[in-house]
This record gives structure tokens, sequence and C-alpha cells, in this order.
């Protein structure tokens, strides 16, 4: 008992000692949060309060609640709540099955020796010598000892409980059918009428033991589960799985109908609570009836959670899948779902509900309707089966899925899924207002309440309150709960009671009547407004008191729910941050007029420590105002003024950007109501309330006050410098809006608001984020201007306004041969016009220039001054690129560009290599562009010399080998081919090995990285060239000494100074690169990858002693997948951007790409990771490891039969023809995908989570490829991983639409087929994928002119030719079988490979020119939304792409390699 207590001190002192680091490093903590690697430290800790909170007593739980209010509601980036495995976690990890069971009930029965109660120590003494006398608890120890070598302290611990002699072992006698029933199948067992929670559950568990159990362990442990409820909790599950193990049909319809019961009884009595406050409300102990206490419901959970996590015993010659896992019982899995929603699993109760659903389908499938082909799996109809089972209920109650559903999502918080449910289209008011809550549009919510309060019930009247005070409505909201209670016709609820409190806190109306000293069963806000009474009427001890119940209050809602969901912890660590703040009221001793300038200083300097979502955020604020307002009145403070109005300015601007225009209004009236003379704080709250006036589209207003601020400004400019510095503020939010809804001259906007902003700033010498922004706006808006005159310099009326003119000089030649001109009125009005043209274009040609300028040089000014928006060098470069000529381009360039730091040029470092040159015509520009690059490579080699290499090495494959074939020699790359005459690619090739000399200088600072980088891109290249035709068939390792005698990259040993190149690096912005992970060298052996140029598979050993597969290939140009994955970093950079890509994490996956050389290089192996046709068909069903096809469905066609069918047909011009050979395959051939993630991922959370990730995954990859026009997408070219679920997309050499001029063209967007949309649950493509997919789509169109000047270098680039011709598109598609083990991601056969490329012309710069612009003109149709000449909104666009996607038509055209029916 003392070492208990003594543990127990220590984690309280480590606790307090925790609280007051976090308390006083709060600066720090803020900045934890905003980088990645610090934040998951932040996480953590928090999950990891939490674990030690569960049993903890109440001194380490207000400690603990201490912390968690300190750190706040941190955005933990997940929705499940993930566990952080301490000591024993680890060890029990080691073990599985059985073993992990018996690891577990060990280490507990070792913690129960130091238990306060003796009781419970004896009976786990004597538990310990039993099971160390059995047989299996021998060798259980042994094993143990064996595995954990000398860490194993347990046993060691453990060894006085070990019998002197062996003790034999004694079979457990299975009782007969008759016993077992007379013991087990007893109503009052399962659900007695009056009992508590431990009593029941020690009743079940050792009923249930002494029913026949055979484990040896497990019918040992009843002495400690007749005294210890949460032994008999972990216990409970192995004993039912025991039972069931033996097989016996009497064990199973037992359990089954009982359990059955147990659920149906919950639900039963639940119908009245449907919403989660009447729930939440209940204590777990206050329930009489068992069924409807949250413990043993939970229980109960856990006992069918842990059933289908284990595998199900072979039923004759079948083996069981991981669907058949669910089937340990018969139990009705809607009814289950909804006890798993009352317990606040909601993890459990989604994927509960989805095996309904399924179970649902299947009926469907097997029924009439699907030989008629309209079964779920069949239907290619955007109609989910969540929908078609909205108004399905489970057999014995009427519980709706799709409300369950709902509601479900509702409470985790996800963006998406309630969409996927129903919200957003159906319109039944309970989805409608679900809908509204969930996008704040409370005043519809208000509404809908206030129509459903007319009905003759009571109607939702706590909904109503509820909706008024998110709606902003706190006085309304105060006068009506005020009016309830004076007219005390009936007693007010508890939870209306609770809205009460909070609304008298939020407006400081302090009349409520309290108890002088409260209880502990108060509500929480009851207890923050006794509270923030006691410190307004300067009672500290009494504040004390009350904010330790606050605390309690709040963590009590930790162990009332099961805690799966995150967003079940946000509400409570707002709440324990808002208990935070009253508490540094009374350690900053204000109530004795001490500490006003601490308290405040730390209030207004203090950043959001999160960004998570604002409901979360406003608690904090709102009571900081209320504090600070109460504190006004007792005290005659300026700071306490002050300090209010940088909280109301804050909470005005999350407001505001949060959407909640109303309480950003209601913050900017209380701050306009405080006068003040302080320009610091007057301003701003004028800028801030035209803002709001903006945001809501009322802009006229808005454009009106600043218009007035503007002046107001211009007049004090002079007398006042914070006038001075607001001045050019104002001035660029006006401008912007100017240019933004045109209404104004562009020369105005340009010379009285941008470039005059710009002059202000830089003569205040001001070089911040203000500077940056208006910078960048003058930059855009003359970039823009530059660009309109381009583009109608190249429009048709311009041109004909050419031939005019030209036409107009001719005549007037003639005229003036013919004779006298002066007094012929034709030849002047010829000869006035024309000087009007001639004015006009010079002008023209003028603005054309000034704009140019104007754009380069204040785009070179914003990348100056900082980081913010370094995305705008893909803009600087392509105006440049495109003016190389324009000396005065190339000056400002070369004057400049040694200002910027060189990390910022290495996204495009690819094309700048490319246009390296020595037979250049400007002189200037390349002496620019090689400084540029230089400069780079000195200060971040690591990411600059493998693109210079690359170039130096481009003929490399041929000069380091022995001649090869004339047949392979002139082998080009799959797709793509350098487009430029050879004479130019000496040129660069020249260019690129000067500067490799230049850097091996032995002065220069990188002399040793390019010397032993060159040796390994050489002993790569050499290794990518070498010939293992021979080895071909063989699928074991190869030895590389085998191969051939002094291969190079046999030699290369601790290369001290060169990064593993797979290995990706974080750019350094002061090149600072020391622990990086460097090659110690290769193991000796390699595997071949299998295809036509059979790339091999060699381990790189790093520093960190990890082996890293790479992928080396020959004979092939990797710069079209290098400059794909160029393009996915940049859209990546893009959707991190954008708040809500951000929030849910969209991005697409990346790996590394490195070209070596022309023909060869080195790709990253994409660890854990399959691709999805090696898991649905990967094989034939006699093979070891069928399909999941094969494994899920055996009576439909294998696929190779599918494939067959459509092959048939394939050459038929009848398009009618194909569509029913397609549709009778889809018939045969039903998805199965979604039950990767239940093999993959068996605990609920991880389940929802992967899931989640594959659905975005696959709407962002879907979006981009669209927009990149990525064709080829078969089953073997995509991968998924298979920890993460989230798809990689490999072999990218179809994009720009290509794969519409393939012999079979390709027909769909992208990959959308019925096995894709199945992985996405029942809800399909509704919800998370349709919505992911018009968040991506809505970057795209938002940062068009980004993705536009990307894309528009690259395709531009001199080296990169992305266009097919029709030879090579021939070759693309008649490819080997997709199937075949040894095909490679183009499964081209030698002899058409080889003739396609041979056949193949050289494409002249100017028709790859032409061909670009036309890629451009349609990448500018897609971002613009423009669909077959009809321009449609974002939704509406996803929309037409889902259907043109999944349409049965499209499909039926495609290639048969395509397997479209997957």
């Amino acid at each position: 008992m003392s070492s208990a207590s003594s543990v127990c001190n220590v984690r309280k002192e480590g606790l307090q000692h925790l609280s007051q680091q976090l308390h006083e490093n709060r600066k720090q903590l803020c900045q934890f949060t905003s980088h990645d690697t610090e934040k998951e430290s932040i996480c953590q800790l928090i999950c990891k309060l939490v674990q030690v909170y569960q049993g903890a007593k109440e001194e380490v739980t207000l400690e603990i609640s201490k912390c968690l209010g300190e750190i706040g509601p941190v955005d933990l980036e997940q929705n499940g709540l993930p566990r952080v495995e301490d000591t024993v976690d680890q060890v029990v990890s080691l073990f599985t099955g059985n073993l992990k069971n018996y690891c577990k009930i060990f280490h507990i029965l070792n913690q129960y020796l130091v238990d306060n109660d003796m009781s419970v120590v004896e009976a786990a003494s004597n538990v310990l010598k039993t099971l160390l006398s059995t047989k299996t608890g021998i060798e259980f120890a042994n094993l143990y000892r064996e595995r954990l070598g000398d860490k194993d302290f347990l046993f060691q611990y453990l060894h006085p409980f070990r019998p002197r002699k062996k003790f034999q072992s004694i079979k457990e006698d299975s009782l007969s059918v008759e016993e077992f029933q007379r013991i087990v199948d007893m109503e009052t067992l399962w659900t007695p009428p009056d009992s508590s929670h431990d009593n029941w559950i020690h009743n079940l568990t050792c009923t249930l033991i002494n029913a026949g159990v055979q484990d040896e362990v497990l019918s040992r442990l009843q002495p400690i589960c007749m005294i210890k409820t949460r032994f008999s909790e972990i216990v409970l599950p192995l004993v039912i799985h025991d039972l069931l193990l033996q097989d016996q049909p009497i064990h199973r319809d037992v359990l089954s109908s009982h359990i059955r019961r147990f659920f149906s009884s919950h639900c039963e009595q639940d119908s009245s609570n449907s919403r989660s406050h009447s729930a939440l409300s209940m204590s777990s102990r206050d329930v009489s009836e068992v069924c409807r206490n949250k413990d043993s419901v939970r229980s109960m959970l856990n006992v069918v959670q842990y059933l289908r996590q284990q595998d199900r015993p072979k039923q004759g010659r079948q083996e069981m899948t991981a669907w058949d896992n669910n089937f340990w019982l018969d139990l009705d899995f809607l009814h289950i779902s909804k006890a798993a929603m009352y317990c606040s699993a909601h993890f459990s109760a989604i994927l509960f509900a989805e095996i309904w659903c399924d179970i649902q389908r299947q009926k469907q499938d097997y029924s009439g309707d699907s030989q008629k082909g309209t079964g779920f799996s069949q239907s290619f109809s955007q109609t989910t089966m969540i929908d078609s089972m909205g108004s399905s209920s489970s057999s014995s109650s009427t519980i709706n899925v799709q409300d369950l559903l709902l509601q479900t999502y509702q409470e985790i918080g996800d963006p998406d899924g309630l969409y996927g449910c129903g919200a957003g289209r159906l319109a039944d008011t309970s989805s409608r207002v679900k809908s509204y809550e969930h996008e704040n549009r409370w005043e519809k919510a208000v509404i809908t309440y206030d129509i459903e309060m007319c009905q003759p019930s009571s109607g939702p009247q706590y909904e109503l309150l509820q909706a008024l005070q998110n709606f902003g409505s706190n006085h309304l909201l105060e006068r009506y709960l005020h009016t309830m209670s004076s007219t005390g016709q009936a007693e007010i609820p508890s939870h209306v009671k609770e809205l009460q409190f909070k609304a008298a806190w939020k407006t400081g109306q302090w009349n409520i009547e309290t108890t002088s000293r409260l209880e502990e069963s108060c509500s929480f806000n009851e207890a923050v407004y006794s509270a923030l009474t006691a410190v307004k009427d300067g009672h500290c001890s009494l504040a004390e008191r009350n904010i330790g119940i606050a605390r309690m209050l709040s963590m009590q809602k930790i162990s009332t729910s099961t805690m799966e969901s995150a967003r079940c912890l946000y509400p409570i660590l707002a709440d324990l941050q808002c208990v935070s703040q009253i508490d540094n009221v009374l350690q900053y001793n204000i109530l004795k007029k001490e500490g006003y300038d601490d308290l405040t200083t730390r209030w207004n300097s203090e950043d959001s420590l999160t960004d998570n979502d604002f409901m979360f955020l406003e608690p904090t604020l709102n009571i900081r105002c209320t504090i600070l307002k109460m504190l006004q009145v007792k005290h005659d403070d300026p700071s306490l003024d002050i300090c209010l109005q940088h909280q109301l300015l804050k909470l005005a601007q999350l407001a505001r950007e949060s959407n909640r225009h109303q309480i950003a209004e209601r913050a900017i009236f209380d701050l306009k109501q405080m006068e003040t003379d302080n320009l610091k704080l007057y301003i701003p709250k004028l800028i801030e309330e035209a803002n709001l006036y903006w945001t809501r589209q009322e802009q006229n207003t808005a454009k009106h006050l600043m218009k007035n601020l503007m002046t107001k400004l211009e007049k004090l400019q002079d007398e006042n410098i914070d006038a001075a510095r607001f001045y050019p503020q104002v001035l660029s939010i006006y401008g912007n809006w100017l240019a933004e809804t045109r209404s104004e001259n562009p020369n105005v906007i340009m010379e009285e608001y941008l470039e005059k902003t710009v002059g202000l700033l830089e003569s205040l010498n001001e070089q911040g984020d203000v500077a940056m922004d208006a910078y960048l706006s003058l930059a855009r808006y003359a970039d823009n201007q530059y660009q309109n005159i381009v583009n109608y310099m190249k429009s048709n009326t311009y041109e004909a306004k050419q031939a005019l003119m030209k036409k107009a000089k001719t005549e007037m030649e003639t005229l003036k041969q013919l004779g006298d001109i002066s007094k012929d009125r034709y030849y002047k009005i010829l000869y006035k016009q024309s000087d009007i043209d001639k004015a006009e274009i010079e002008a023209m040609n003028e603005d054309k220039t000034k704009y140019l300028q104007k754009a380069v040089e204040n785009y070179l000014k914003c990348l100056k001054y900082g980081d913010k928006h370094d995305l705008r060098i893909f803009r600087l470069i392509s105006l440049w690129f495109s003016n190389t000529s324009v000396q005065d381009v190339n000056s400002l360039i070369e004057k400049s560009i040694k200002t910027l730091k060189s990390y910022k040029f290495i996204p495009l470092m690819y094309q700048l290599a490319a246009r390296m040159d020595t037979k250049a015509q400007s002189q200037s520009f390349q002496a620019t562009l090689n400084n540029m690059i230089e400069r780079a490579a000195k200060d971040h080699p690591h990411h600059t010399l493998l693109c210079v290499l690359a170039l130096a090495h481009a003929k490399k494959d041929t000069e380091i080998m022995n001649p090869i074939p004339a047949s392979t020699s002139n082998r080009r790359s799959k797709l793509s081919k350098s487009t430029s005459d050879p004479s130019k690619d000496e040129g660069r090739i020249e260019a690129a090995k000067l500067m490799i000399l230049r850097l091996k200088d032995k002065n220069s600072p990188v002399v040793r990285i390019v010397e032993d980088l060159e040796r390994l891109c050489l002993a790569y290249i050499q290794l990518a060239n070498v010939n293992v035709e021979r080895y071909k068939k063989e699928t074991r390792p190869i030895m590389l000494q085998s191969v051939q005698n002094n291969l190079l990259i046999t030699k290369i040993k601790d290369l001290h100074n060169v990064a593993v190149p797979t290995v990706d690096i974080k750019v350094d912005p002061k090149g600072s690169y020391n622990n990086l992970i460097c090659v110690k060298g290769f193991n000796p052996t390699f595997k071949l990858a299998g295809g036509v140029n059979l790339p091999k598979i060699i381990s790189c050993i790093g520093t960190d002693g990890k082996n890293r597969r790479q992928l080396v290939k020959g004979r092939d140009d990797l710069r079209q997948d290098a400059v794909m994955q160029q393009v996915f970093g940049m859209v990546n950079n893009l959707l991190q951007k954008n708040s809500e890509t951000r929030k849910r994490q969209l991005h697409v996956r990346q790996y590394k790409v490195v070209p070596l050389s022309q023909m060869s290089g080195l790709l990253e192996w994409c660890e854990g990771t399959m691709p999805i046709g090696e898991y649905l068909v990967a094989s034939s069903p006699g093979d070891e490891k069928p399909g999941a096809h094969y494994r899920y469905r055996p009576d439909d066609y294998p696929a190779i039969d599918c494939r067959r069918h459509m092959g048939g047909v394939h050459a038929s011009p009848d398009a009618v023809k194909k569509f029913k050979v397609f549709m009778a395959v889809c018939k045969r051939f039903l998805p199965v995908f979604r039950h990767f993630f239940m093999e993959k991922f068996r605990d609920p959370a991880a389940w929802f989570e992967a899931r989640l990730a594959y659905t975005k995954s696959v709407a962002t990859n879907s979006i981009v490829g669209y927009i990149l026009g990525l064709g080829d997408r078969h089953v073997q070219n995509i991968l998924i991983d298979c920890n993460t679920a989230e798809l990689v997309h490999i072999d990218l050499g179809v994009a720009f639409e290509q794969g519409k001029i393939l012999p079979t063209p390709e027909t769909v967007p992208f990959r959308l087929t019925r096995d894709i949309v199945d992985g996405m649950g029942v809800s399909g493509v509704e919800g998370v994928f349709r919505r992911c997919c018009e968040k991506t789509m809505d970057v795209m169109h938002n940062n068009q002119e980004a993705l536009l000047t990307i894309l528009e270098v690259l395709l531009y680039d001199p080296l990169y030719a992305w266009c097919m011709s029709p030879a090579k598109a021939y070759a693309l598609q008649h490819r080997r079988d997709r199937n075949d083990p040894d095909a490679s991601e183009l499964n081209t056969t030698k002899d058409v490979l080889e003739f396609a490329e041979s056949n193949e012309p050289v494409e002249n710069t100017e028709s790859v020119n032409k061909l670009a612009e036309r890629v451009l003109l349609r990448l500018h149709q897609k971002l613009q939304g423009i669909e077959d000449g009809v321009q449609l909104s974002v939704s509406g666009q996803v929309n037409l792409l889902i259907q043109q996607a999944r349409d049965p038509k499209n499909l039926a055209k495609l290639f048969p390699g395509w397997q479209p029916y997957i």
C-alpha cells in the first residue's frame, strides 16, 4: 500500500511540474503546434494524460485537468484517439493469439499483487500459484523468458509463486448440453432486473467460466473475477471465445440468443433518448437496468468486437474470411450499432451499421433483383446503398440506419461523412437541421426548430435554445431563459439550466440564484458561473473550490464515453482551457490589484494555440472577454480596456474566417462601444468591420467604409506614425477590391493604389508580411494586364487589325504612285487612321513592356523579403523564359537574383538545368542561369547536383558500357524523349560538364560531395545497363558479382558526403545539412522486377543502419515520371495552403524518382504497398494465395474469363454489343474491395481511419489526375498502402490526355470502377468522396494561375516530350497480359516497342510548342470548369466527371487490359 501511495505522489508531483512548465512556456507551446514534429509530441502528451486519468485518484485527476487546460483543444489531425503504448503494451505486442491474452493476464495479476485491497492481493496470489502449476502456464513462462531474455522482470518477480514440484494438468471436462443450458440459458443471468454493473459482470463471467471453459489459464481465473470488475471485463470476451471454439451448436445458439436479446432490450429502452445530451446526462452507475448501464453495454460491445477480430476455424475444407469473422454469433448488428452510439463508440457504431448494410446487400444480390441486374453491387447509378436502405429497419425495432449514421457522423465531426448519409439532399426535418448545424447555418436551424415548436408535442425546445446560442443571440437567449425561470410554471430541465448558466456568464448577467456551496453533482457551466461570481465578489477560496469542481466535471465526461473519437475530446479540452483562464486571474492576484500588466500582456501576445474549429476556440475568447468586462467594473485600469479590445478583435477575426458572421458582428459592435484615441486599436477594428461586410458580399458598404478610413489616414499620415503605417495597408486592400470588382481604370488602380502602397511601405522601410503582400498584389495586377495584352496580340481581332493596317499601307503606297495626294480625302482618312492604329499598337507595346517589367520587379521583391509566396518563383521564371531576348528583363533578373536565397530555385531545378547551353545566343541569360544553378548547387548540393549530373551524364549509357546490339542501342523512352536536335543536346551536355568541373575545383565547398556523387551515379548507370537476360526467370536473390566482374556498385562504401538518393531531404533555407542519412553501401544481391527492360531491385544500406530498396531502371527515360512527381509536389503545396483541404489532409502520395541519364534512372521502392489488382485478382483459383474476388465470391466468373469475354467483342464496332457483354460480365463479377479494410484494419478506429484515408486519396488522385490528363490507370498501376490505405499511382507515362489518342481511346476521366467505389463503404461516391473531389477541384480552380504557370514551364521544357506518336500509342496498348508476373509498367513486347521507337520521328520545337499551346488551352478550360463548351460550377463539373467515370457505356468501350469490370 505504501509503495502504491508513493507512486501516486510521484505522479502528482510530476504532473504539477508539467502543469507549471506548460503555463510558464505558453509561447513556446504555441510555436510547437505550428510544426508537425513538435505537434506530434503535444498530441502524444494529450493522449497519455487521458490514459493516465483512467482509474486515477481525485488529486491526480485535478493535476491532469490543469495540464490539459494549459494545452487546450489542439487539433490532433486524426479522427481516432491514438493510444500511447507503455512498456506492458510493447511486451504484449511480441505475442499473438492466446499467448497475447496470457501475457496481458499475467501482467495484470502482477499489478494486483500491490493493490490497496488485501482480498485482491490474496486472490491474485492464489490464482498465480494455480496458473504456474499448469502445463500451459509453465510453457508460457518459459516462452516469455525466451523472447524477452534479460528484460524479463515479470517472471523473475513471480518466481516465488512457482510450485516446487510440477503438477499434472487436468483436462477440463465439457458440460453436457442440458447442464450448459441449465447454467447459462437464464435470462436473469444476462439481463437481471435490478443489478449493479459490478455484480452483473462478476456473476456472468464466473458462471461462464464454470460452464465448460477448456483453456487451462481461463478456467482458473474465477477467484479474481469474483472481486475485480475490470479483470472480469477483460476476461469475459476470452471466455465466450473459448466456449465458441468448442464447436458445440448449443453454445452458439444460447450465447447468440442472450447477447442478441441484451442489445434488443437496450434499443427498446433507448428509443426515447435519441439526442446525445440525454444519454450523456445519465451516469452509468445510476442506471438500474443492466442493458442501459454504459459500463455493461460497453462490456458486451467488447465481446462482439473481440470475437470479430479472431479468425474462425475452417468449416470443413472452406477457409473463413475476414467477413466470416463477424459471425461467430448470430446477432443483429443494427442493434449493436445503436448500443455503440449510446456509449460514444462512434467508429464501432459506423462499422456495425455498415456490416448490417452489407448483410442486406448480400440478401439483395442473391435475390431475384440481382438476377435482373439491379442489385446494390451491380448498380452504376449515383443512388447510394444508404439511400436505398434509409427506410429499412431492424427486424425487431424501428431503427433507421440512415438516421443512426447521420447522428454518428455528426458526433464525430467529420466534415464530409454527414453528406454521405443524406444530409444536404434529403428533405425531412431531421436531415435538414443536421445539415444546417454542421454547416453553421444557425439562422436556418433556428427557424426550422421554431416551426417544429408549433407541433402539439413539447417540440425540440432544448435544440432551439442551443441553436439560438450558437447563432450568437446571447441576449435573446438569456431573456428567453429568464422568462422561463420567472414564470415558475414547471421545473426547468437540467440541460436547459446548463444553457442558462452559460448564456448568463457570456452576457455578464450575475442575477441567477445559486447555492452558496456547490454540490459536485452540479453542471459544468453552473460551476463556471459560480467561480466567476466568486471572482467578482472577491471570494478567492470559493472561486478555487468551484474551479476544482468544474475541472472534475469536465474530466468525468472522459470516463462516461468510450473515447474512440478525438472529436469527443475537443469540447472537454475547450472547457478545461476556459477554467484555466479563470485560474489565471487568481494566480496573478488580480483581486488584490496586482498583476494586471502580466495577465493582459500574456493574453494579448498569445497566439491561438491551435487551428482547430472555431467552436472550440470561441469559449476561451468569450470567457476572457467576460472576465475583463467584470474586472473593468471593479478596477479602473487602462490595460484591461486594451486587452479587452484585443480579445474582441481576435474573436471577430476568427469568427469572420469561420463564416460565423453574427458572432463577428456582435464582437465588432462591442468594440465600437469602446471609445479610444489609440490608433493601433481604432484602425484595426474599422478594417475588420469593412472586411466583415466584404466577406458577407456587402461590397458597396465595405468599400465605403474603407474609402472613408483611407481619407482619414491620408490626412493623419504626416502627423502620426501609426496612421502612416496603417495607410498603405488600407490603400492596398482598397486597391485590391477595386481590381477584383473592376471598378476603376487599370492604370489608376496600379498607379494610385498598388504602386503608391509599395512606395509608402518602402519609405517606411517595411519588409514584413504587409510589404510582401503589397509587392505580390502589384506584381499580380501588372502580370494580369501584361497577360491580357499578350492574349490580345494572339487573338483573331489583333490579327485582323494587323491585316487591315497592312492593307491600308499598301493602298496608301498605291495612291502615292498615282499622283498628287495632298487633296485626296480618302488618302487623308487612311493616313490618319493608320497613325491612330500605329499609335495604339505602340502604346500597347509600351504598356506590355511596362507591365512586364513591373511584374518581374515586384515578383523579385516579393520573393526577396520572405518565404510566404515562394510558389511565385514559377511565374517569375516563366516570364523570364518567355522573354529571354528582352534585355531589360535579363538585367532585372541579373541584378536582383543575387539577393534571392538559392533554395527558392530548387523546385524548378530540372527546368533551369534543361536550359543550360554553350551555344545559346543570349550570353547574359546563360550567365545569369549558370550563376543561379551554381549557387544552388553550393548551398543545397543534395537537391541540385543530381539534376546537373543527369544532364552531364546524358550519353553515359553508351559511353561506359561495352557496345550493345544495334537493335537496342537506339532505344528511347517509354513515352518521351528529347525534342531538340543533337547539336543543342551537345550544348546542354557540355554546359553541364563545365559546371561539374567548376564545382570539382579544389576551392569549391562541395568538391567532395560532387566527386562521391558522381561515382555513385556512374555505378547506378552501369548497373542499370548491365545485361541480365539469362536471369529473366530467376525469382531468388542474385549475387551482383555473378552478373559482371568489377561492377562499380559493389565497390561503393562509406560515402559519408552523399545522402541516399531515394530518401527525401527537406530543404533547409540556411543550407545546413548535418544529420543526413548517407550511403554506407549496398547489399551484395539483387532481384529482378520483371518486364521488358528487367529493372533491378537493390538494397541501399544507410548510415542509420536501415536497408532501403531501390529500383534501378535502364533503357528507360524516367524524366516523365520525375516531372509528374514534381507537379504532384506543387499540387500538395497548394492543397496544404488551403484551410479546407488542409483540414481534410488531402494530398497526393509521392515517391522519389531520380533520372541518372537520358536512358537510366532510380526510383524509390514503395514499401508496404501492393497493386490493387494483386489484391483483387492476384492469381488463379488454384494458386496458394488467390485474389479477394475468388476468396469472397468463388462462384463468380474468374477475372481471366471476364477479360476473355470483353476481348471477344473488343474489335467490334457495335457499341451496343460491347455494352451488353460488359453488363453481363458485371452481373457475374461483383465488387469485394470493401473487405480489404476488414482484413487489414480490424480495430474500428483503425478501420475508419484507413477507409477515410482511402476515400480521400481516391478523390484527390482522381481530380489531380483529371486536371493533368493522367491515363493508363489499370489495376497494376495503382498501389494501395497496406498500412494507411492511401493510393500510390505509378507509371505516369501517359499524361495530358494522351490516353485519348490511343488506338482504343480512354473514355473515362479517371478510374472509378465498382471495386474502387466498393471500398468507400455504403455511402459510395456520396459524402467524403464527392466533397473531397469538390474541395480539391476548388483549390485547382482558385489556383489556376499558379498551376498553369507551373505546367507552362514544364510543357515548354526542351528536354521533356510528353506527346506520343501513333506508333508508340499502338505499342502501349498491345501489351502482354496484365496478370503476367513478368509484366512491367508498359508490358510491351520487345519487337513491338523497338518497331515503335525506330519509326518514331523526332518532333521539331515548333510542333511541340503548338501541342503545348493546345494542352495549356485544355488545361485552362478544365480549371475554369468548361466541359463540352459549357461552363459548370465546381459541384457541377465534379458531378459530370463522376457520371462519366461510372457510366457503363464509357467503361464498355475501354481496352480489355484496363479491366473496367474490376
